[in-house]
């Protein structure tokens, strides 16, 4: 499970870089060749939107989810006995989960009708269904998380265990210098 959740992030940093750094090529250039040339890159503005953008956006979500970055409130969690602490994250991580796949089935109905209809960006020619595809995916991922987050927290009652060191978040965050 540590592996999978390495190769998982490594994957999303690397992808998600990737697009910002093809993405803030592609506007310099695009400025550049409109500026010396009178010649801007068609599309621009659309492939920025409706390609890079969403592309950065929902791969942040699964990667917060692995890095622990989500916002958490914990009211109530706090106060209660660990065990019973325990049972509230792993039915949060459930109810995470659900959601998830309920996004995921809604974003795949919506991918598919964009499909159907060859979904182009504004009134330009390029085409945007094959990014309505990243929703689905992203969010069975983002339950699958959720799956092994509750499994973790199950198995070893620690719901913040840091996935590359085993020790608890609590420890870590008592232990960082600002």
């Amino acid at each position: 499970m540590l592996t999978f959740t390495k190769v998982l992030n490594k994957c999303l940093t690397i992808t998600t870089a990737a697009a910002i750094i093809v993405m803030m090529l592609h506007i310099v250039i695009h400025a550049l060749t409109r500026s010396l040339f009178d010649a801007p890159i068609y599309g621009t503005n659309e492939i920025v939107e409706y390609w890079y953008l969403p592309i950065v956006a929902l791969l942040g979500i699964p990667a917060a989810q692995l890095q622990k970055e989500h916002i958490t409130v914990t009211m109530v969690i706090d106060r209660a006995r660990p065990a019973t602490a325990s049972v509230f994250r792993v039915f949060a991580c459930i109810l995470g989960a659900l959601v998830s796949l309920a996004f995921a089935w809604f974003g795949f109905r919506k991918a598919l009708e964009n499909t159907a209809i060859g979904s182009t960006a504004d009134v330009s020619d390029i085409i945007t269904w094959p990014v309505y595809f990243l929703v689905p995916v992203v969010f069975v991922l983002l339950a699958a998380l959720y799956v092994l987050d509750a499994v973790l927290i199950a198995r070893t009652g620690e719901p913040g265990l840091d996935r590359d060191t085993g020790q608890s978040a609590e420890h870590d965050a008592d232990n960082r210098t600002y």
